[in-house]
């Protein structure tokens, strides 16, 4: 890790005094373009990114440029799966993630459309591993999320329950057609037949 006056010289160099372009940069060409544009190495960018995510704001004006592309994506890949494209998967971005979290997923209402998305998935992982599994993997463990996640347990006991109903009035269904056909079938020895 740079020290602190190393920092500020990569800062110096390619981000102070025009920091409205390199954000722009950065939302409209990618991270990749924007490293090579500005030739630097993979610590100097580390310094770079983290400046414009803790000081500028990078994530929520990613977020603000092209909202519904992330409400899409959370909606059919989840919560890891955005982090991986923004890469803010280290613990340090936690925080600045926590309040891009709030607005896509919670401010947005996409929690419920993720889940209703993949309900089956988390059903058999509620069946195999217990409702807090469920809840960390959706990130909705804190207590501030205590509601959103009565919302989303109240929907999948709904979709465990019902799914057990229509096992069981389907199974019920089988026994029932197979008493009356064999009931109702006609029943005629073998040798009777022309056929042997």
């Amino acid at each position: 890790m740079p020290h602190k006056s190393e920092k500020n010289r990569v800062l110096k160099k390619h981000v102070f005094g025009r920091e409205d372009f390199v954000i722009e940069s950065y939302i409209v060409h990618g991270p990749t373009s924007l490293k090579e544009y500005l030739k630097v190495s993979e610590d100097d960018w580390q310094v770079i990114f983290d400046y414009l995510i803790f000081e500028k704001d990078l994530l929520q004006k990613c977020v603000n440029f092209s909202p519904s592309f992330f409400d899409d994506t959370y909606i059919k890949h989840g919560m890891t799966h955005l982090r991986d494209i923004l890469e803010v998967t280290a613990a340090k971005y936690d925080d600045s993630w926590e309040k891009i979290f709030d607005f896509i997923v919670i401010a947005n209402d996409n929690l419920l459309l993720h889940v209703i998305e993949h309900r089956d998935r988390y059903v058999i992982a509620m069946k195999a591993r217990g409702a807090d599994f469920v809840r960390k993997v959706l990130g909705i463990w804190k207590g501030k999320y205590d509601e959103n996640w009565a919302k989303v347990l109240d929907f999948l006991l709904n979709a465990v329950c019902s799914g057990l109903f229509s096992e069981r009035t389907f199974e019920h269904g089988l026994i029932a057609f197979s008493k009356l056909m064999n009931g109702v079938r006609e029943h005629r020895p073998v040798f009777k037949h022309k056929f042997f």
